[in-house]
């Protein structure tokens, strides 16, 4: 799939919301230089919306929000070595400490946070970002800062489009990394605090239980301390010293080696599984930042491929040849099937919305196939298609003779659209007042829809018949076969 880096990314997203809102921007000199430069789609789109007037004012909104984010980063550091130091304080609030308390209640909570990560990275969790519940929060704060951030005309699309790089795979590696940081932060506070109160007040740190027999706790405490041991964080912990840590022995000679045990564990099971996982995560989302995938089937995408087509410019490309056939068969919806695609094939009127053709149903207008480049274009579009059509709708004009280009234009136009074909026969109307034998035109387009394998109804939009329109809503709206 083409890449792009991040900034380009959501600068052509945030353009898309932009003008799936308020519609095209004045691009005339923008389509010249994506068009000039060449590439792939996603390149030209890149090219275009940085040529675009409003641009400077976008980059410096999406500056600003990678800054705001590496702020709130820093913030989360803070809150975290907060947190951290508040909750070992509390578990150490009475010189006698118990010490498979104490490790619960510090390892607990971020042990359990750290699994749930790990399974949701796993199962490829895309809910605004595989971050952890920090993740969360800090794409909550973003967008609640986000208008008092930026100061750009779009700052609100700019905001959306950040929001949605969170569901990309660099978004979810930075909350990661974040939410690493953060859980890091929260032991290195804990495991600090814990270091200057033992440094300067004496604890007993003992071990009781009530429910297990001490051979349990003794297989518990060596299988917690194989890890910090195999790290060199403490000696090999031995039967006897840990029986002789029993609450009611009387023995308190271990009590260092007992609050070693306690800080070995939080660096062992806290600090190092997180700094690994921080950094990796940062690598990562450093690295796919720099191959970002732009989704091209989006509609606000493909309403721009023709006219970012290089055929646009002059270049034209060789249509490949269509097996003849007296009727083609007509294609079914697919399952997965997304969108459904209007173009426009040589209508008298230059003002041609065929977006708005059908009331209640949203089309994606491909814009004009007038002529041979423009036909390319809407070609090269459908077949770049990572997923097959609901259905192509050509909208063709009963002025115009049913010819073999048409009928080989719009058969292979639903081929790599892999959809459905209807053929909408508009301006009857004009055809009518200027003395044509409407019957006979009517089964000329009838056959030529038969044989590209789709079927024709006859809109005329100034006057559109009921039964017409109702019955392309009927099929559009049940898997475009009727």
């Amino acid at each position: 799939m083409p890449r792009l880096r991040v900034n380009d990314w959501l600068l052509a997203e945030a353009f898309r919301h932009v003008e799936e809102r308020v519609g095209r921007q004045p691009d005339a000199a923008a389509l010249a230089i994506a068009r000039d430069r060449g590439g792939d789609l996603p390149g030209r789109i890149r090219a275009r919306a940085n040529a675009l007037e409003q641009a400077p004012g976008l980059r410096a909104d999406i500056q600003r929000l990678r800054r705001a984010l590496a702020w709130l980063g820093g913030a989360l550091l803070l809150v975290g070595l907060a947190l951290g130091a508040l909750a070992a304080r509390a578990t150490i609030a009475d010189r006698q400490v118990d010490i498979l308390l104490a490790t619960a209640a510090l390892l607990l909570v971020p042990s359990l946070m750290l699994i749930a990560w790990v399974a949701a990275m796993l199962l490829g969790l895309r809910r605004g970002g595989s971050g952890g519940l920090v993740g969360g929060v800090v794409l909550n704060a973003l967008r609640w800062l986000g208008p008092r951030l930026l100061s750009s005309p779009h700052s609100a699309e700019a905001m959306t489009a950040f929001g949605g790089a969170a569901a990309t795979p660099w978004g979810r590696w930075r909350l990661s990394a974040i939410t690493h940081g953060f859980w890091l932060a929260y032991a290195a506070g804990a495991s600090a605090t814990l270091f200057v109160f033992f440094a300067v007040v004496q604890y007993e740190l003992t071990w009781g239980t009530t429910l297990l027999s001490d051979d349990s706790v003794v297989g518990l405490v060596e299988w917690l301390a194989a890890w910090p041991e195999l790290l060199g964080l403490m000696p090999e912990a031995d039967r006897a010293w840990i029986e002789a840590g029993r609450e009611g022995t009387g023995d308190v000679s271990a009590r260092a080696q007992w609050a070693r045990f306690l800080l070995a564990m939080i660096a062992a099971w806290a600090m190092v599984p997180r700094a690994i996982l921080g950094l990796a995560s940062l690598g990562v989302s450093a690295l796919v930042g720099r191959r970002m995938e732009l989704d091209t089937t989006r509609p606000g995408y493909l309403r721009l491929a023709a006219d970012l087509s290089p055929a646009r410019a002059g270049a034209e490309t060789k249509d490949r040849p269509v097996p003849e056939a007296a009727s083609r068969p007509r294609r079914r919806r697919r399952s997965n099937a997304e969108g459904i695609l209007a173009v426009a094939v040589e209508l008298e009127g230059m003002d041609v919305d065929v977006a708005g053709l059908v009331p209640g149903i949203e089309l994606i207008d491909l814009g004009r196939a007038d002529d041979r480049a423009g036909r390319s274009a809407a070609i090269e579009t459908v077949e770049g298609l990572r997923r097959p059509a609901a259905a192509v709708i050509g909208v063709c004009s009963m002025l115009r003779t049913p010819d073999a280009g048409t009928e080989r234009f719009l058969a292979r136009l639903a081929e790599g659209a892999d959809a459905p074909l209807w053929i909408v026969v508009d301006e009857g109307g004009r055809f009518e007042a200027r003395g044509g034998d409407v019957a006979s035109r009517r089964q000329d387009w009838q056959a030529l829809a038969d044989r590209a394998g789709g079927q024709a109804v006859f809109i005329d939009r100034e006057a559109p018949g009921a039964a017409e329109l109702a019955r392309l809503h009927r099929a559009l709206d049940g898997g475009g076969v009727s």
